[in-house]
Order: structure tokens, then C-alpha cells, then sequence
């Protein structure tokens, strides 16, 4: 007797149920099957081609800019993002069983077929992590054809054992001429690297930063790709938490994308698992079905987000039907854009709902079933890194950051400007604007705009070894004067006085005389009611021509005059700046609820400075010069003195020219 015929189950291709099956009649329901178990055997002989992928994964091709994907929807999708060009280093975070590595190897495989010559690293902990995790992998998703033996030969060499992987570690593709094949190779960390070497990609799996080895390769594999425009992709997950690796690529990252954690309550309600998965009540209770009976019932494909918005398609998020109205959820970042002068970083996050081979129902269950606090499931289910040391600051970008737009006119505030100079970088300077509610930081300076006769300096920290990161470009000196920093606040606020060029009629001499009688009395559209320098160093006097003079008597000199800014109770003014912040974050955030300070959008190493500044070094130790410290000095000295609303400006017609001719 014929054994009955039992359709494949799979995770993504479903079955129809009894009831559609009835429906559909026997016929075409005999050919749906026909056609079904089809696609699945071609998937299994051949997954590197018929592999069902996640849309996260299309996203991912469309920042890295991939020469499979359509050029003008990549650019689209990293418009949306702002992504001005393709990125060269991804940071791939993952829940577990999330799919990193075979997005990895897939990606690595077809750029080895399409474009010859290409040459590729991989990189694991130990050989046996390499073998186990990534020569498998690689094996499997190579086309049959290569998989008939070893092959060995001038235009290619595959010799693989399950047990102890690709043989040397490596193998060479048939793709391209004998001096031009596509060549991989699997390397772990802790032996030496070869200097020289020329690669196409790069990916670094599980790169800690724990051992001074990751350190090493994370500082010179950049430069093995540099002459190729290659790229580096860095797979993890991040069960260590908040390690070195994370906060290099996270700290003072801006999240451009972001997506529900129905895994993670914000009420007293339980985790919407259905919405988690992208499934519905009825599609759960078959799935469990399906595995307890092992009766030919499908594993339904899980679609958490399509992306299509990013593509010009709809912008609903395709899970949030399934949700009952008025439940909370918290919200975790779906992509990171790093703090990089080049705009070439991201970070993408890849949840383990992405990944229907890798049973996230299962995954989603063992989390649920262990009672684990919401940091636990947002690192196993997310992706998203515990940060064991914090920053110093409860800052939540949706409450305190404001668009420059809806920030009130400076005639409408009462605006106070300070400054924190040095003799080894630029000074910063910041621009508060008070009013009956709240008290703006309106601008920074330097800033991500354009400097006259500089360009737009870049940032002024970057993440780095030192928790509070290293110092940036807009730290090194522009070799500016006084009368340099009088003409670019007098920019800025918008002076009467103000010239852009030395007219052509002048001298030095008598430029720098004009530039002396310039003052802010006689028209500013930001009229100030008051200037502050940093008393520690500008009130210090030093001895010139035979008389004591600090910087705020220099500036007095050429018709700037500043007072000196409170800043030596360290404590008592990050209180103050913690009072700033407050607002209670159990109630919804609204006119009544709103902290008193709001940050603008375009203030950017201000934004990263209180999104990553912990006060501490590498080592512990309380960090008194900081690469962000300047940042939080100019709120502590401005919280520390009573800023009061005055009214807006009494001058009238002292509007001199639009704003955006100063930007």
C-alpha cells in the first residue's frame, strides 16, 4: 500500500487551510500543491537563487548600494533615510536566530559571481566557531554544480570536508580569468594579519572589542579595502550588552528609522506576541498546531514590516492592526545612522520575526517563558544592546529635541549667548533663547553648517575608546583671532554692522577697525541680553607689555564684552541640567508635561554630547577633559545663574536680514 502523500512544511510558502483547500476544489488544489512542492525543492538544491529573504535584507543591499538592486530605487530608499551616497561599513545587531550570517554569506557569494577578481575575508573567534558557523553556511548556498566533488584547478579550488570546513581555510570561485578569480578566505582573530592585502569585503562576525586583537583589526581592516572602495560588515549579537563594539558604532547615533517592539509593554498588558511574529490570533494557533501534530500545516511566513514606505509605497506599519487599540508599546531603532563626517556608517537591526527559517515563534516563546526583564528581550528578540554604563543624562529624543522651525523667533525670547574657549581647540559657543515656558539651546558653534573661509567643520566628537568619545575635526583649531569669533557671532545674530568682505577700499589695518567699532547695540535680528565666557580660563590673567589682561578684557577691546560664567560646582549644575530635562515620563508628554529645556535638531554635538557624555574614563575615573565635556560645561554654566524671561526684543526695525543668509 502507497504511503499517503503529505505535503513539505515550510516557513514562508503556506498551505492552504482544510477550509480553503475545499474552496479551491480538487484540481487546482492539486496543482497549488504540485506547484508549491516545486518552489520548496528548488529552494533546497539551489538556495543562493530561490531563497526566500527578508525586506529587511533589500534595505540593506540599498545602503550598500548592490549592483543587483535598481540604482534609483537604492537611492531612493537612502534619500528616505539620508543616506547621501551608499555606506561602505554596516553594523548588522541582531536578535538571535535573526539571520545576520546568511545575509552575510549570500551577499558575499553573489558579489564573488558578479563581479570577478572579487576578494573577500571572513572572520570568526576560532576555527572551529568558522567552521561550524560560516564554511557550512558558505557550502550550502553554493550552486550544485560546485558541490560534486572537490574541485581543483587553475580556474578554481573547492575542496570542502563537514568536519573541518573548506580546505586552507579557503576557496576560489570559477569566475574570471586565471589572474582574476573570485577568492575567499576565513580568518579568526588573533593571528597576524597581512599587510597588503587588497580586499572587496570584509566581514567581521562577533567583533567584541573585548581583546586588544578585534581592537587591531577594527583600526587596519579599513585600509585593506580602501583602494577597491570595498566594504565591512560587522554581524552581531549583542549578548555582552553595551560592549566596545556597540558603542563605537551606537553612541550619538541618530535612528532614521524605527519600528514597535510589541515584544516589550509600555501598560500593564502582555507582549502581543501575534503582532511580534506578523501574524494573526488564528495563524498562531495553527503554527503551534502544526508542530504539535506534525500534520501537513503550514508555518506561516512572518512579515513584520515590508519597508514599502522607503520604496514610495504605503507608510503604515503592517503589524499594528493586530494590536488592540490603546495598547503602548515601547520603540526600538530599526536603522542607525552613525556619527560619521562621511555619512558612510550605518547600523541596521535585524529582529528575529525577520527570519521565518529560524522559528522565531520558538524564539519568541523561550524569551516569554523566562520572565526576563525588557532589556533582556530587547537584546535577543531586537538586537538592541543593554547599555550597563549609561549616560549620564535621561534624555529621550522624542520629547527633547525640537525641529529649528518651531523654535520662536529670537525677537520673541530673551537670548543669552556663551562661550567656552581653550588654547588647544576652537571655541564652542552655544545660543539659548528663554522664554515664559521653556528655554531653547537655539544654536551651537561650531555646528553642521558652513564657516566662512572653513567649509562645514564636521563633528566635534566621534565615538572612540574613551567612553565619552575622541575629539573630532571641529576641534582642531581653525587658527581663528578674536576678531575671527566677533565676526562670525556678529554673522550669526544678524548685526547691522555686519560685513561679509573687507571692502575694497580699506586696508588691514582699517578693517580691523571696522571690525572693532561693530556692535550689537546698534541692530541684531538676535538681540542678546547677555554673553558669558568660561571664568576659568578667560578671567585668568597673564602678564602682556608689562600688564595683567585676561581674554575678556581682549575682547573688551574690540567691542566685545562678556561676563564670567559659573562652572565650578560640577554637581550642583548637572542637577540643574537634570532639572532642566525633567518631565514625567508616566504621563503622556503635552503642553503640561514638557521639560523645560528643548534642544534644536540642527544642534548636533550638543545632541551627542548629552546622548553619550558618562563623566567617567575609559578606566573609571571621573574625566575632567572629555572630547563633549565643552558641551555640557555651556549648559551647566547657563543653568547655574538664573536665566529669566525679560520679554522680547524693545528695539524695533532691528530686523537686518533673513536668517538662512547666515546658515
Amino acid at each position: 500500500m502507497a504511503k499517503p502523500f503529505i505535503p513539505s512544511l515550510h516557513p514562508v510558502h503556506r498551505l492552504p487551510t482544510a477550509t480553503e483547500a475545499v474552496a479551491m476544489g480538487d484540481k487546482a488544489y492539486a496543482e497549488f500543491i504540485l506547484k508549491r512542492e516545486r518552489v520548496i525543492a528548488l529552494e533546497k538544491a539551489d538556495p543562493l537563487k530561490n531563497f526566500w529573504e527578508p525586506p529587511i535584507w533589500f534595505i540593506c543591499d540599498c545602503l550598500l548600494g548592490l549592483p543587483w538592486v535598481d540604482a534609483a530605487v537604492a537611492a531612493r530608499v537612502r534619500q528616505a533615510l539620508g543616506f547621501p551616497r551608499p555606506i561602505k561599513f554596516l553594523t548588522i545587531l541582531g536578535g538571535n536566530r535573526a539571520g545576520k550570517t546568511q545575509y552575510c554569506v549570500t551577499r558575499a557569494l553573489r558579489l564573488m559571481f558578479t563581479n570577478p577578481g572579487f576578494s573577500a575575508w571572513f572572520w570568526h573567534e576560532s576555527v572551529k566557531m568558522s567552521v561550524d558557523l560560516h564554511q557550512k553556511e558558505f557550502y550550502r548556498y553554493l550552486p550544485p554544480e560546485l558541490k560534486t566533488g572537490d574541485i581543483k584547478g587553475k580556474e578554481a579550488y573547492i575542496a570542502y570536508k563537514r568536519k573541518t570546513g573548506f580546505s586552507d581555510m579557503s576557496f576560489i570561485l570559477p569566475v574570471g580569468d586565471a589572474d582574476g578569480l573570485s577568492d575567499m578566505t576565513f580568518k579568526t582573530y588573533g593571528e597576524p594579519t597581512i599587510e597588503g592585502a587588497n580586499l572587496n569585503l570584509v566581514v567581521l562576525d562577533e567583533l567584541t572589542g573585548r581583546e586588544a586583537a578585534h581592537a587591531e583589526i577594527a583600526e587596519t581592516m579599513p585600509l585593506r579595502v580602501a583602494e577597491k572602495d570595498g566594504i565591512i560588515i560587522k554581524p552581531f549579537t549583542p549578548v555582552d550588552g553595551y560592549s566596545e563594539t556597540v558603542r563605537m558604532d551606537m553612541d550619538g547615533g541618530k535612528p532614521v528609522l524605527e519600528s514597535s517592539a510589541f515584544m516589550c509593554p509600555k501598560d500593564s498588558g502582555e507582549p502581543a506576541v501575534t503582532a511580534a511574529l506578523g501574524l494573526t490570533e488564528a495563524e498562531l494557533q495553527e503554527c503551534y498546531a502544526a508542530d504539535r501534530e506534525r500534520r501537513a500545516c503550514h508555518t506561516p511566513q512572518c512579515r513584520p514590516e515590508t519597508f514599502e514606505h522607503l520604496t514610495g509605497g504605503a507608510t503604515t506599519e503592517a503589524t499594528q492592526r493586530r494590536v488592540a487599540p490603546g495598547r503602548q508599546f515601547e520603540t526600538v531603532p530599526r536603522i542607525v545612522k552613525c556619527v560619521d563626517p562621511e555619512q558612510k556608517k550605518a547600523v541596521v537591526f535585524f529582529h528575529s520575526a525577520d527570519n521565518p527559517y529560524g522559528n522565531p515563534k520558538n524564539v519568541a516563546s523561550t524569551i516569554r517563558s523566562r520572565n526576563k526583564p525588557t532589556w533582556f528581550v530587547k537584546e535577543r528578540f531586537y538586537g538592541v544592546a543593554h547599555k550597563l554604563i549609561s549616560a549620564r543624562f535621561l534624555f529621550n529624543r522624542q520629547v527633547h529635541i525640537v525641529p529649528a522651525s518651531e523654535i520662536p523667533p529670537a525677537s520673541q525670547c530673551t537670548n543669552y549667548q556663551l562661550g567656552d574657549p581653550h588654547s588647544k581647540r576652537n571655541m564652542a559657543m552655544a545660543w539659548f533663547s528663554v522664554t515664559p515656558e521653556h528655554v531653547y539651546l537655539r544654536r551651537e558653534w561650531p555646528g553642521n553648517y558652513e564657516i566662512p573661509g572653513i567649509g562645514e567643520p564636521g563633528p566635534w566628537a566621534l565615538p572612540g575608546k574613551k567612553p565619552d568619545g575622541i575629539a573630532g575635526p571641529a576641534q582642531k583649531p581653525f587658527g581663528f583671532g578674536l576678531r575671527d569669533y566677533k565676526r562670525e557671532i556678529a554673522r550669526l545674530e544678524g548685526w547691522k554692522d555686519y560685513q561679509a568682505e573687507k571692502p575694497a577700499d580699506m586696508n588691514d589695518e582699517e578693517w580691523a577697525k571696522a571690525i572693532d567699532s561693530w556692535d550689537d547695540a546698534a541692530g541684531a535680528r538676535e538681540p542678546i541680553e547677555d554673553r558669558e565666557l568660561d571664568a576659568r580660563f578667560a578671567s585668568t590673567p597673564r602678564m602682556e607689555k608689562d600688564r595683567p589682561v585676561t581674554l575678556i578684557t581682549q575682547f573688551e577691546e574690540i567691542g566685545m564684552f562678556f561676563n564670567g560664567m559659573p562652572g565650578e560646582d560640577i554637581n550642583a549644575g548637572l542637577t540643574a541640567i537634570d532639572a532642566a530635562l525633567a518631565y514625567d515620563r508616566q504621563k503622556p508628554v503635552d503642553f503640561f508635561n514638557k521639560p523645560y529645556l528643548l534642544i534644536s535638531e540642527e544642534c548636533e554635538n550638543s545632541l551627542y554630547a548629552i546622548e553619550t557624555w558618562t563623566g567617567v574614563t575609559k578606566e573609571g575615573k571621573t574625566d575632567r577633559d572629555g572630547a563633549t565635556k565643552e558641551w555640557i560645561d555651556l549648559m551647566k554654566g547657563f543653568f547655574l545663574r538664573e536665566r529669566p524671561f525679560l520679554g522680547g526684543s524693545q528695539q524695533e526695525g532691528t530686523e537686518v536680514t533673513e536668517e538662512k543668509n547666515f546658515y
